[in-house]
């Protein structure tokens, strides 16, 4: 084997390990902790959902506090009794937000920054595990795509029953830019 052969095969084979190695690379990379954000996602989320007090229905269930779906207190889903006081309904949501950060940090193959995990935590919290887990932007993110043609899969996600929701318009818009800071 000539030098220039030797030169291309050693390039190969060290790309061949860093594909091998980009998940361990990426979470050694993102490897933020919760507690390190945790005030700052709680601010995100909450000036989303807004506080509720009372319980009240949300398509798929009663919702309650920062749009916490579970009782994280007696370990159940949120029934039309629960009624709760802001200390709680922060306390819910950062049990819930910390399962939604840790998700995202797992399905996450690529370096992203700490405003970049905020925003797409957000997002999970919104949307649900399993839709971000399948969506374009996690996968268009993982593939290497361009931020902005990651960021602008936001935009997609403004429809409630199949309506566009002033409301998810303006989380999207603030998630997007949040993402791109």
């Amino acid at each position: 084997m000539n030098k220039k052969q030797k030169v291309i095969t050693g390039l190969a084979v060290t790309a061949i390990i860093l594909i091998m190695l980009r998940k361990r690379i990426a979470t050694a990379l993102n490897n933020t902790s919760f507690a390190a954000v945790s005030d700052s996602l709680f601010n995100v989320i909450s000036s989303f959902e807004g506080f509720y007090a009372v319980p009240y229905w949300d398509r798929t269930g009663y919702s309650v506090g920062y749009g916490s779906q579970y009782n994280w207190d007696q370990k159940r889903p949120v029934a039309k009794i629960d009624v709760i006081d802001k200390a709680t309904a922060k306390n819910w949501l950062l049990q819930e937000a910390q399962q939604d950060f840790a998700y995202v940090q797992s399905k996450v193959n690529v370096p992203i920054s700490d405003n970049q995990l905020l925003a797409l935590s957000s997002f999970a919290y919104n949307v649900g595990k399993e839709a971000f887990n399948s969506s374009t932007l996690l996968e268009l993110l993982n593939s290497g795509a361009d931020i902005n043609t990651v960021a602008a899969q936001f935009d997609r996600w403004t429809y409630s029953g199949g309506v566009v929701n002033k409301g998810l318009v303006a989380r999207r818009k603030a998630e997007k830019s949040l993402f791109l800071s």
